[in-house]
């Protein structure tokens, strides 16, 4: 793999985290307004685990993105004719963080279907 595949990756995946991040700023949003128009016990404690999820899925995504942005520093270095030397482990490094950003991607998608079901039923 080259390093010119990489670092399109990394910037389809950067491209991705921002969006995951506005997604989630306005499902938290949501959130609170359900949970601040009902008391129901059952409806604030799924609430809060759409909360716990959303955090996770932020959480993981801050790490991922510090990965991916060391990665493309990495990728200046070379650019630059810096000591930088595009091996196994950095396509490793690159394979990990794929499989990362996807497992991300399908709990993201996940979790956004089942804030949509709790919605249609709450509003």
């Amino acid at each position: 793999m080259k390093f010119e595949v990489c670092h399109h990756e990394n910037n389809k995946w950067i491209e991705s985290l921002a969006f995951f991040a506005d997604e989630v700023k306005y499902f938290q949003t949501l959130l609170e307004e359900v949970k601040s128009k009902n008391t129901e016990e059952e409806l604030v404690k799924e609430v809060g685990n759409l909360h716990e999820r959303f955090r996770h899925i932020n959480e993981v995504s801050e790490n991922l993105l510090i990965g991916i942005k060391t990665q493309e520093k990495s990728f200046v270095d070379y650019a630059q004719n810096r000591r930088f030397l595009f091996d196994e482990q950095m396509e490793l490094i690159h394979e990990r963080q794929r499989s990362a950003f996807e497992m991300l991607e399908k709990d993201f998608n996940f979790t956004k279907h089942h804030l949509y079901q709790f919605l249609s039923k709450v509003l």
